[in-house]
């Protein structure tokens, strides 16, 4: 196959959404699978066959115009090409091992790659020389999701991921380069160094908080001091390293932002968009970002209230006041692409919409929008910023010019999806595609252009089409095959519909001629049908595949037709279940002409499903498993091996190699295993397909791993061999040969179409003399194929042309099958029952097709319709047969009816179908059995829970958990239940005991021998008596807490301060916790006492445990003695109850469940409600023993002499009781009741008379008795209660010790809290300095690495700083060796030679043209790169240098050669100059990196020491909190003196003194106090004489002045005029009601005029109000008036506004523009002036430099 030629590649299609960059000013570039597919604005397309293996990511340099491209393999390269010649630039090595992700590039010359798996770093390349910089490891938890140049600075690159924002900067000393990073902040807060730095939240009302601000109240001051340890979260989860570091992002549950895109503005910041919509704004210098806009909350729309019509109604017009208009807004997904343009923000998304935002303004709004109606997933502005390229995850490019939203325009709409299929139309012009959506594509075969689509509504899962005509039949799901005419390729159209089995169609395969098509089912039925249109694409007949018995799926079909016009059809089968492992059974049949012709004789029936004799059909097993098939002439098969990588040749068995029609057995069939003949080399993975070309000359495989193989049948060991599609995606789905096999169409999983020719047009390249030959027989054939068919082609092209499109019915609402099947169901039940009220034999109707039916289930109907015209007749007699016996059967049950009731038969008796019968019996066995077993598994279930909880809470207790009740009260009393001790607490406990014996030996041995240093003994003496007078202990018996008898202080609890103390005097040893090993808790400093003193109290809570427990089971006998007791007085209380016919209720005590809860692990019969069930046999036993009982009853109740005796000769018993005697009556005479009384003789007169004494006497021993009887049941009565009041109290004093128990134990057990937290905090402190010295060694080894690279940098700033030395002194040399050099010239030459010598062109003014920096929408247009600077000024300084050295610059009367010299010389020093520059600059480049570094190295220095102290600070809490313990003390109310809080006592400002410190302080405050008191006393009695008599006196003083005052005011008390009348005149009184009644008069003249005067005003009101009214009315009429004004003020305003816009436009941009450049201006003056400043320091310091040191020594 090699002979033929080489593949190369014709076009590719195919666009994902990926990002798609301007390259050129009209050219766009994107990937396109393995290929770079460039797109030029008016449509013309280039593809670039990428040369490396696999295609990586890519990235577009706009300004340099090349793109780079990634290889996908292990150890990666980059490719850097240059457009539109595609010459490789470079290629960059050693930037990842197993793939890069990422590739972006500057505005200069530097290219960044990000690798992925497992190194994740960022490598920094200078693609223009080939050179590695530098690389950068990011963090591998957070995977980048945007990654960029800061286009005004290579030097800055931003990194986000869904967490974090860090700004890398590039620093460089020469040719050292190195990345910084620096993590962006948020908010106020500024986080310290050693904590994860968070992004901000979602929704801003989220408070953000750190735990350390926080003021939470909490108990540490209660347990310990002052001393509060703090111990950070992750030294509390045991967390060093990493996992601590990670432990804030664990915790941190606020849903924050996710940047997702960014850009950067001119002057260094960045914009973020951010997946919920968010948009952040980040300062680079400060490193400082904000949330600049947060998208609105959409409320939901309210449910709708179903109350009242009229409610709900208004509820709907509230929803509509109140749903926002979204369009808007910013909203989720509406920022995953960004640009900034010099008109604001251009943002772009998943809801297919491009906005303009403003973001200039405090409000971001937008200004801008524009809807393209998909997805967007790319956005790239074009150089000059005018266009913007948008790319959709569709399939589908579009343009759009900023500011013009009409502007839209769809450059490319390729609708991506994964391809089903690929096939050629006939005349090779056209190839026809079709997508897993249904869309149907048909593109051109020379450029590849998509001509038209049209999509048929449905998932498509295949696709053919026809060689004969211009039609493609696309298979979908449920068994549907739509045709689509493709007769004008401008406007395909589907014009037919067959659906031929249930089902997807996933096989559609045409036969060569194209006459008919092949389809298969999953179920293995393969359909022949009619391909042509004049046949309406009928089906025709089916066959099944599938071996007998076996289920399995279809996995392959293929078919060739032979010379006779025989079409040869082999299936692959696939029975496992499992796809990926291969066919492993064939089937293979042939259908000839003559079987076609006759369809009804060569199948077995109306179904038409051929006979298996008739197609010559055989299934044989595969020995190697296989994927695809091709079968070829001679009855040739090939296959793809699944063991093995090998293409296997089969060759299918001949009829006389198989055994005889007549004799052959399936079973023999499945023993025939087909083996290869031959194998070739294939594939790298498993599956794929193989493909023949149309004349069946060339083999193609293909598969997942992405490659396609060709070979010639004659040669299959030569392969050509290329790789499409990218096997990591899926590989090739799909391959197609033209039809002279001149060009091969290959598609993928990755969406992408393409097309490779053996003799591409434009390769200008010619077969070799063999492929010569080969390709004229492809083509030959297909011409000789073409001729053959051009009749019948034209045919059937005209009738599928006048074939009216199809159309789906939408008049009615299409129903299911099962929708269907239940409407025809409940119909023949109504004429079923119909049939029945009418006594007839109901009739099945004949079935007839669905709407929607299959043409097997058509087929099938029609076998039933001949079936039914076939057996008419039989069918007739049998249902006069039925009828017959109805009415029989109906007659028997009317006479059943009559009968008796026990001679009746039950009605299910008379149904004749006992079969019927049978099956629901057996449906009724098999529900009860299924309900039984659900039933016993839940019992077994819930039986295996109760044995659980039995064992872990009952029967693994020692001491089983009950309680003791009282008799007249609610009280009960509970032991301890209790485990038995584990054999390890036994061995430790025997540990801690023996080392805890040994400790207090060697203690006592120390104390007994006196030690050398007397000073220590005597300082350790004081230090225990001080220790010892501050222990203030109590003791707390019955008699209450203090002091005891002695006087001497008792401890508190068991363990308590004093261990040396007898075991009498602690609470705890009078409760069985006694012990002489415990510590002192002024003792337990070390870690090994606190574990052993929990090991001892644990086990003196043991003991005191074990002795309560054993009182409690004295306790419990003694109450089951007394319920014994009381049952046998019950007895007696009961018999005289009976006896004296009493009615009183009897104390019965019994345990409860409380008591006896072992009664609660069995269940009594009579405790179940429900009725038992017995199986039958269970039923017969229990009757088998009722039948012995009652036999050996009968034997019994036989004839006994014992008891018959005792009953003749003693009544029955042996003894008689004297109360049965009182029981019995004295017989009355019988003359009394016969006779009267006056008729009695003397001696029954005698009789009667004794017969009244006796019954007397017999009266009064009864009532004697009953006394007696009466007694006796008090005396009882009084005994049992009193017995239980006893138990009562006794049960009360055990309730009391148990309280203290449990107090005791409960102290104990705090003690152990305590012991352990302490212990706890032991292990977080360690933790905490575990992970400050990993910190430390961390920052340690930085701070080496950092003080190496300091020393390093200096070295090579030094060295270089030599060279600059030596280059400025070369210089200086230069200018001073120039009248050297020019010797031979005159003086004056030489000073003019010098002039121009010296003379420089003019520094580049980079300036544009008047208007261009208002009309560039380049945001960057003002700050060019630095790249692009200076080949601008070299280029220019280059031809300014050529103007100077002109011959006509010479000056007269110097010779050309001087003239050429001089050039020569002012050139080289112009060199040396530029040298000197550049080299000035990198020499304060590095002296700026140097200073960075020792920054860093300073930073790391204080970071160590930081971490020093914090060490320090942390070992000092660890020894004062060793040595500052926790000491649990029982104090009296009375010596607690803190105040208590809310909740708690706060002991933090506490101190513990003794007792009698304060006793001795109360007494002598107690002294003072009563000489205070005495001294008091006598001073208040002198006082009160004192201050009486000053009393007196003053009276005394108050009296005089009172009389003096008196007698003044009598002395000038003035007598008026009103006095004298009233001392002169008689009648006073009258006098004053005169002029009473004048005030009165006057008063009521008054008050008429005041009437009078309201009357006046309201007439005066009502003129005024009638003014107002016709006021208000002209108003009316003058502000309509004014209105009218208005809008014609407001319209001419309006026009005026407009025109002055025009107008005035251009100037104000025009002016703002100037303002700008002038502060652009300013600004550059500002910063060159600076720089100047700082070269002139320079310059200062290199000049102090030279001079000399004059320093003068002193001696």
């Amino acid at each position: 196959m090699d002979q033929v030629g080489k593949l190369e590649l014709s076009w590719a299609q195919g666009y994902n959404g990926d990002q798609a960059c301007y390259i050129d000013k009209d050219v766009i570039c994107y990937l396109c699978g393995n290929n770079v597919k460039f797109v030029a604005e008016d449509g013309a397309e280039t593809v670039f066959k990428f040369p490396g293996e696999g295609v990586g990511p890519l990235a577009v340099h706009s300004l340099s115009r090349c793109f780079a491209v990634a290889e996908q393999c292990i150890n990666p390269k980059i490719y850097v090409f240059i457009y539109p010649t595609f010459r490789s630039m470079s290629v960059l090595e050693g930037g990842a091992k197993l793939e890069y992700s990422k590739l972006f590039f500057s505005s200069s010359d530097y290219l960044c790659s990000l690798s992925g798996i497992p190194e994740f770093e960022l490598t920094l390349w200078n693609f223009d020389k080939g050179i590695k910089l530098c690389t950068f490891a990011l963090s591998r938890d957070n995977i980048p999701t945007s990654i960029s140049f800061n286009p005004g600075n290579w030097r800055q690159i931003c990194v986000t991921t869904e967490k974090t924002i860090t700004l890398l900067n590039i620093e460089q000393s020469n040719k050292y380069y190195v990345m910084q990073p620096s993590v962006i902040q948020f908010g106020h807060y500024n986080w310290p160094y050693h904590r994860r730095i968070r992004l901000p939240a979602v929704d801003p009302e989220m408070e953000e908080y750190d735990e350390f601000d926080r003021d939470i109240p909490t108990r540490a001051s209660t347990r310990m001091t002052r001393y509060t340890v703090d111990v950070p979260k992750a030294a509390k989860a045991g967390l060093v390293g990493e996992l601590a570091e990670k432990l804030d992002d664990i915790q941190d549950e606020t849903e924050r932002v996710k940047p997702v895109s960014q850009v950067w503005t001119p002057i260094g910041d960045l914009y973020l968009g951010c997946a919920g919509g968010q948009i952040l704004k980040v300062d680079s210098e400060q490193y400082r970002g904000k949330v600049i806009y947060y998208p609105p909350k959409i409320p939901d729309a309210p449910d709708s209230r179903m109350s009242s019509a009229g409610f709900q109604r208004e509820s709907m017009v509230d929803i509509q006041q109140h749903v926002p208009d979204v369009s808007q807004m910013i909203l989720d997904g509406s920022v995953d692409c960004i640009g900034l343009h010099k008109r604001g923000l251009y943002c772009a998304g998943k809801d297919g919409t491009i906005r303009l935002v403003d973001v200039k303004s405090s409000d971001v709004s937008v200004i801008e929008q524009c809807n393209m109606g998909v997805p967007i997933t790319s956005m790239s502005f074009s150089p000059s910023y005018r266009r913007i390229a948008l790319g959709s995850s569709h399939g589908s490019l579009h343009l759009y010019e900023p500011g013009a939203p009409e502007s839209l325009k769809l450059l490319r709409n390729l609708h991506h999806g994964e391809f089903v299929s690929i096939g050629i139309l006939p005349g090779n012009e056209y190839c026809v595609t079709c997508r897993v959506n249904g869309e149907i594509q048909v593109w051109s075969v020379d450029k590849g252009h998509l001509i038209s689509s049209v999509s048929i509504d449905m998932p498509a899962y295949s696709m053919a089409c026809s060689p004969l005509l211009n039609v493609c039949a696309v298979g979908t799901a449920g068994g549907f095959i739509y045709y689509v005419d493709l007769c004008n390729i401008d406007e395909p159209r589907v014009v037919e519909r067959v659906r031929v089995y249930e089902g997807t169609v996933a096989n559609l395969v045409y036969q060569d001629t194209g006459a008919y098509l092949l389809s298969a089912s999953e179920d293995g039925q393969v359909f022949l049908i009619d391909g042509r249109a004049s046949k309406k694409f009928k089906p025709l007949a089916h066959t099944e595949t599938r071996p007998t018995g076996v289920k399995g799926a279809v996995q392959s079909l293929a078919s060739y037709t032979d010379t006779s016009g025989t079409i040869h059809v082999i299936v692959t089968h696939n029975t496992t279940g499992n796809r990926r492992s291969g066919a492993n059974y064939l089937t293979y049949f042939s259908v000839s002409e003559e079987v076609i012709r006759d369809l009804r004789y060569n199948c077995n029936s109306l179904k038409y499903d051929f006979k298996d004799k008739s197609i010559r059909k055989v299934t044989l097993k595969l020995a190697v498993p296989s994927y695809g098939v091709a079968i070829s002439e001679g009855d040739t098969v090939y296959m793809m091996a699944q063991n093995n990588k090998k293409i296997h040749q089969h060759n299918l068995p001949k009829p006389e190699e198989l055994p005889s029609e007549k004799t052959r057995d399936p079973k023999e069939l499945e023993k025939l295993r087909m083996e290869p003949v031959a194998e070739f080399p294939g594939h790298q993975l498993p599956g794929g397909q193989c493909l023949l070309s149309p004349h069946h000359k060339w083999l193609a495989t293909f598969g997942t791993d992405g490659s396609i193989m060709l070979r010639t049948i004659g040669q299959m060991d030569k392969t050509v061999s290329l790789t499409p599609h990218d096997y990591r995606i899926g590989g090739v789905k799909a391959v197609a040969f033209a039809e002279d096999s001149q060009h091969i169409f290959t598609t993928g999983f990755d969406g992408v179409l393409t097309c490779y020719s053996w003799n591409p047009p434009l390769s200008g390249r010619s077969y070799s003399p063999t492929g010569l030959g080969k390709a004229k027989s492809a083509m030959e054939a297909a011409r000789a194929k073409k001729s053959k068919l051009m009749t019948s082609q034209k045919e059937e092209n005209d009738v599928i042309q006048g074939m009216p499109e199809w159309e789906p019915e939408r008049g009615t609402r299409p129903t299911s099958e099962k929708q269907q099947g239940t409407n025809r169901e409940a119909r023949e039940k109504a004429k079923r029952d119909e049939a029945l009220e009418r006594d007839e034999i109901y009739k099945t109707p004949t079935p007839i097709p669905e709407d929607n039916s299959t043409w097997l289930q058509v087929q099938e109907l029609e076998s039933f319709k001949e079936e039914d015209k076939q057996y008419a007749e039989i069918k007739k007699n049998l249902r006069v047969s039925i009828k017959d016996m109805r009415k029989t059967l109906q007659s028997m049950l009317r006479n059943n009816e009559t009968l008796p009731d026990i001679e009746q038969l039950n009605h299910h008796e008379f149904d004749l179908d006992i079969e019927e019968q049978l099956r629901l019996q057996a449906e009724a066995d098999l529900e009860v059995e299924r309900v039984r077993e659900e039933i016993e598994f839940e019992n077994l279930a819930k039986m295996y829970l109760r044995e659980m909880i039995k064992r872990e809470c009952w029967d693994e207790m020692v001491v089983k958990g009950r309680a003791v009740q009282a008799f007249n009260s609610n009280l009960e009393v509970s032991n301890f239940p209790m485990r038995e001790r584990p054999k390890e607490t036994k061995q430790l406990l025997e540990t801690v005991t023996k080392r805890r014996q040994i400790e207090i030996a060697e203690e006592k041995a120390l104390e007994d021998k006196p030690l050398p240093v007397i000073k220590k003994k005597k300082a350790r003496k004081e230090t225990l008596e001080i220790t010892t007078k501050l222990v203030p202990t109590t003791a707390d018996d019955e008699g209450g807490e203090g002091e005891d008898d002695d006087g001497k202080e008792q401890p508190s609890t068991t363990g308590s301060l004093e261990g040396g103390l007898p075991d009498s005097d602690r609470i705890g040893a009078q409760y069985g916790g006694g012990s002489e090993l415990f510590y002192s808790q002024f003792e337990l400093h070390a870690r090994e006492q606190k574990v052993n003193q929990i090991v001892l109290l644990e086990d003196a809570i043991f003991r005191i445990k074990n002795l309560f427990n054993k009182e409690f089971d004295e306790l419990f006998l003694k109450k089951e003695q007394e319920i014994g007791k009381i049952t046998d007085k019950n007895k007696r209380i009961k018999k005289i109850i009976a006896d004296l016919e009493l009615v009183e209720e009897v104390i019965e005590p019994t345990m409860g469940i409380a008591e006896k809860p072992e009664i609660l692990l069995t269940v009594n019969d009579d405790e179940v409600k429900v009725e038992k069930f017995y199986t039958p046999e269970q039923r017969k036993e229990i009757e088998k023993k009722k039948k012995e009982e009652e036999e050996r009853r009968a034997r019994e109740r036989g004839d006994n002499i014992r008891e018959r005796a005792l009953v003749d000769m003693m009544g029955g018993v042996l003894e008689i009781k004297k109360e049965d005697e009182l029981k019995m009556d004295i017989p009355k005479p019988a003359f009394m009741s016969q006779k009267e009384e006056s008729e009695w003789s003397e001696d029954e007169q005698k009789a009667a008379k004794e017969f009244e004494r006796r019954v007397k006497e017999l009266q009064e021993e009864r009532e004697k008795y009953r006394k007696q009887l009466e007694a006796e049941l008090r005396k009882n009565q009084s005994v049992i209660q009193e017995s239980m009041a006893g138990f009562d109290d006794m049960l009360n004093t055990v309730f009391m010790k148990k309280i203290k128990v449990m107090m005791v134990i409960y102290q104990e057990e705090l003690k152990i809290l305590r012991l352990r937290y302490s212990l706890l905090v032991e292990e977080e402190m360690e933790t905490q300095e575990n992970e400050l010295l990993r910190l430390f060694e961390q920052k340690k080894v930085n701070k080496q690495k950092a003080t190496q690279t300091v020393q390093e940098t200096r070295k090579s700033v030094d060295a270089f700083r030599e060279q600059y030395d030596i280059l400025l002194a070369e210089d200086k040399v230069m200018d001073k060796q120039f009248k050297k050099e020019f010797q031979d010239v005159s003086a004056v030459q030489q000073d003019q030679l010098y002039r121009f010598f010296k003379k420089r062109p003019r520094a580049l003014k980079i300036t544009r043209a008047e208007g261009d920096a208002n009309m560039l929408p380049n945001p960057f247009a003002d700050r060019p790169s630095t790249a692009r600077t200076n080949a601008q000024t070299d280029s220019y300084m280059s031809n300014q240098m050529t103007d100077l050295d002109k011959l006509s610059n010479c000056p007269e009367g110097v010779e050309q050669s001087v003239w050429d010299r001089l050039c020569r010389y002012r050139m080289e020093k112009v060199r040396s100059e530029n040298l000197l520059k550049s080299s000035a600059l990198v020499l304060a480049e590095m002296n700026t990196f140097l200073g960075k570094r020792q920054e860093e190295d300073e930073r790391l220095r204080n970071d160590i020491d930081h971490i020093q102290d914090q060490l320090s600070k942390l070992r000092e809490d660890r020894t004062r909190f060793n040595l500052n313990l926790e000491v649990q003390l029982l104090l009296k109310q009375g010596q607690v003196e803190v105040d208590a809080g809310t909740f708690i006592h706060d002991y933090k400002d506490s101190a513990l003194i003794h007792r009698s410190v304060v006793e001795e302080l109360n007494n002598n405050i107690k002294g003072l106090g009563e000489s205070k008191i005495a001294s008091m006393v006598e001073s208040k009695d002198f006082r009160k004489g004192i201050i009486q008599l000053e009393w007196e006196h003053k009276k005394m003083l108050m009296q005089m002045e009172d009389l003096q005052n008196k007698m003044k005011d009598i002395q000038f008390m003035k007598v008026t005029r009103e006095i004298q009348l009233f001392l002169n005149s008689p009648d006073y009184e009258g006098r004053k009601q005169g002029e009473v009644g004048k005030l009165e008069q006057t008063i009521l003249q008054q008050k008429q005029i005041h009437e009078k005067n309201i009357d006046e005003r309201q007439k005066q009101l009502k003129e005024l109000e009638r003014t107002i009214k016709q006021r208000e009315n002209e108003n009316e009429q003058v502000l309509k008036e004014l209105e009218n004004l208005n809008v014609s003020v407001y319209e001419r305003r309006h026009i005026e506004e407009v025109n002055a816009d025009r107008r005035n436009d251009s100037g104000a941009e025009k002016r703002y523009q100037e303002i700008v450049q002038r502060r652009k201006l300013v600004d550059l003056a500002k910063a060159q002036a600076q720089e100047v400043a700082v070269l002139r320091a320079e310059v200062e310091r290199l000049r102090m430099r030279t001079f000399p040191a004059l320093v003068q020594v002193e001696h």
